[in-house]
């Protein structure tokens, strides 16, 4: 499996996404295409990252897994949005369950940490847990997510999480800036293209107090 070889210094369970998508899969493993699965935060930021992945022959599953998306009809609007372009791509789309009383139990007593603190940190956590627990179920080979693209999140404690949440699975995280080579700016062309809906603030309702206004510069950052 990809993954299975140590990158540098890091664990085993963690893999660079240069290793599956910065050059053709086929040159990695005779031909075979790795099974990724990827956890998507929200349709802009799902754009670049898919068409990267899938640039280096990556065979991928989408899995929508935002229980902390406040109240439930932004978290339907952002899910239907990251599942109308997997669905262009032709890339099967996952449901995850929106069971919001559950993350806040795993946030609970980080409610007044700034956007960032240690209530982030237990949201990659807790979104990754679950995305790694799906790798494993999927027969995926790797997972990742969609996180690292906003300039609004740090690569390092989202990638943290991740490959924490690898580790418990035994299964591969990809770790990797996705904003690096100007993949925010990519996601936010392919986003306005696709005329797809884009947030003003993360998700949560703790993060409701700093949104953002409506009428943004041209290229803001979505939220998630």
């Amino acid at each position: 499996m990809a993954g299975e070889q140590a990158v540098g210094s890091r664990d085993e369970r963690t893999v660079s996404a240069s290793r599956l998508a910065g050059e053709p899969v086929e040159r990695q493993s005779g031909g075979n295409m790795k099974r990724i699965l990827l956890h998507v935060c929200c349709g802009p930021c799902s754009t670049e990252v898919i068409d990267r992945l899938a640039a280096g022959n990556c065979a991928l599953v989408v899995f929508f897994y935002n229980p902390n998306i406040f109240p439930k009809e932004e978290y339907e609007r952002r899910m239907e949005e990251a599942e109308r372009f997997a669905a262009g791509r032709n890339i099967r789309f996952i449901k995850g369950d929106r069971d919001h009383d559950k993350w806040l139990e795993a946030v609970e007593g980080l409610e007044h940490e700034p956007e960032g603190g240690k209530r982030c940190m237990a949201c990659f956590a807790f979104r990754l847990g679950e995305a790694a627990m799906m790798a494993r179920r999927e027969g995926a080979e790797a997972f990742t997510t969609t996180l690292t693209i906003s300039p609004h999140k740090n690569a390092t404690d989202v990638n943290f999480a991740g490959e924490e949440a690898g580790k418990k699975e035994s299964v591969p995280f990809i770790s990797e800036d996705f904003k690096k080579k100007n993949g925010f700016l990519k996601s936010c062309r392919a986003a306005r293209e696709a005329k797809m809906y884009r947030q003003d603030y993360c998700g949560c309702e703790f993060s409701m107090t700093l949104r953002r206004p409506l009428h943004r510069p041209r290229d803001h950052p979505p939220h998630h």
